[in-house]
């Protein structure tokens, strides 16, 4: 039987598909070992109510077929193609689709489908191979979550299970195993546009071309490289060796490291509480200078940026201020969510302040926001006593 948390990623490992690939349909079969049956878990579709009580024997319809060849299976066109064209399928109303069965070890799990891209255009081989990473990454969580004997009714258990599903959704999303299949090809056509880039001459037209060319994959190479970090971050324990360092100097780094951005029209005034311990090396760096960054970015016409530090309750607080746009309720609501920006096109990943959770999270800390549109924001980032140097 599969407990409440595990059908709930999967549900969400579905929704997660379809919105990648833009599918406008999409269903979950789950294998119920008693009934020796696929059976319908939810069905998904933007153009109309969902189905309920369908059941499929391995071997029987696409998912039985699937389920049974126990490998995934693109169909371009089911008219053209001479698996499913005949022999009971004529009923499909879609015409191409994606079924990706679900395998922990040599246990069925059950199967995904998804259908219908909004485009109209038939699923390429790269959306199955996008497919199969995250279902495959998926069924690797689940037979995590599985070792970990998962029993209703244990609401710690339930609980401890529940966080870490929602951390693995989040690495599901970003299906980090696609990112090293980018990278490899991204770093030979870079490596070469700038060959040609430097053998042009300066007034070439080809050279502006190039010029945006290279733009673009330097924004792609940033985003793959957010998706590693990102990954990394949530599957890793932590640093290997400890390193402690100072708050402020940490600030100091980010501010120096800024100093074209802030270009003498953003006044930075410090509060710094003397005597503070210093905290373990996680990438406060990356959280701090991330913050520094996006205030920076909302004060486009210049302003003021206010940083303190200070001990209270046995925790350290890096709090940061800005007297820049803002930030509406709606949009507060989602800053954290993986992918979610409000930057132009080529001007952020989504991944900024994913990231920085994450890294406090390692913390055990809480990163929080008080803000009001067109009344400035602050940052609050608090880190708890267990990882300051006199505590280690």
């Amino acid at each position: 039987m599969i407990c409440a948390n595990v059908n709930s990623f999967l549900n969400n490992v579905l929704k997660e598909l379809m919105a990648v690939l833009n599918a406008e349909c999409g269903s979950l079969f789950l294998f119920d070992a008693s009934r020796k049956e696929l059976i319908l878990d939810s069905y998904l579709n933007s153009r109309s109510m969902g189905l309920k009580n369908i059941t499929r024997r391995v071997g029987e319809g696409i998912s039985g077929k699937v389920v049974q060849s126990r490998a995934p299976v693109l169909v371009r066109d089911i008219d053209d193609d001479p698996r499913f064209n005949r022999n009971g399928f004529n009923h499909y109303n879609t015409k191409s689709f994606i079924s990706v069965p679900l395998f922990v070890e040599d246990e069925l799990l059950g199967v995904v489908n998804i259908a219908d891209k909004s485009s109209r255009e038939p699923f390429s081989e790269k959306d199955l191979q996008f497919a199969t990473v995250l279902c495959k990454y998926a069924c690797q969580v689940v037979e995590h979550i599985k070792s970990t004997n998962c029993v209703n009714g244990e609401s710690e258990k339930e609980r401890k299970q529940k966080e870490l599903l929602e951390k693995y959704a989040s690495v599901g999303k970003l299906a980090a195993g696609v990112v090293h299949e980018i990278n490899n090809p991204l770093d030979g056509i870079m490596r070469y546009a700038n060959i040609i880039f430097h053998q042009l001459e300066t007034s070439s037209v080809v050279r502006e071309y190039l010029l945006e060319i290279k733009k673009g994959l330097s924004r792609i190479s940033n985003i793959t490289n957010s998706l590693l970090e990102f990954s990394h971050l949530v599957n890793s324990d932590g640093p290997k060796f400890k390193k402690y360092v100072k708050v402020s100097d940490i600030i100091e780094d980010s501010l120096d490291a800024m100093k074209e951005k802030l270009n003498g029209s953003i006044a930075v005034i410090r509060h710094y509480e003397e005597g503070l311990p210093r905290v373990l090396d996680m990438g406060l760096y990356h959280v701090v200078s991330n913050l520094i960054g996006n205030a920076v970015d909302a004060m486009p016409q210049g302003g003021i940026l206010e940083i303190s530090t200070h001990l209270k309750d046995d925790l350290i607080y890096v709090n940061l201020k800005d007297t820049g746009t803002g930030i509406s309720p709606e949009v507060k609501e989602r800053i954290f969510e993986p992918f979610f920006t409000t930057k132009n096109i080529g001007k952020g990943t989504g991944l900024g302040l994913a990231i920085c959770k994450e890294i406090v999270n390692k913390y055990e800390g809480a990163i929080e926001v008080h803000t009001a549109q067109g009344a400035g924001s602050t940052f609050s980032v608090a880190i708890p006593k267990k990882f300051f140097e006199a505590h280690a």
